[in-house]
């Protein structure tokens, strides 16, 4: 398995009382692709805005979620980190 230990000081958890499927799986993909400024250049946002989603303080529009879901299933089906 990949070492996150790099990229998890980057990629915040939400406190549990917000940490929704859809913060969740944006942390993950933060993980994956190694901060928040990878993940919001992938996903063409501000940084700021990935912050606000990771933070589970406002869910991201669909199309983000969905992006972080395929960044997570590629990643799972080893094809490595998506571009």
């Amino acid at each position: 398995m990949r070492d996150f230990s790099a990229a998890a000081k980057d990629c915040p958890l939400a406190p549990p009382e917000h940490a929704s499927v859809y913060a969740r799986a944006l942390h993950r993909a933060c993980l994956i692709l190694g901060g928040i400024q990878q993940l919001a250049k992938r996903l063409e946002v501000t940084e700021s805005d990935v912050q606000i989603w990771l933070a589970g303080e406002q869910e991201p529009p669909q199309r983000v979620f969905l992006e972080a879901v395929e960044i997570i299933l590629l990643h799972a089906g080893g094809a490595g980190r998506p571009n």
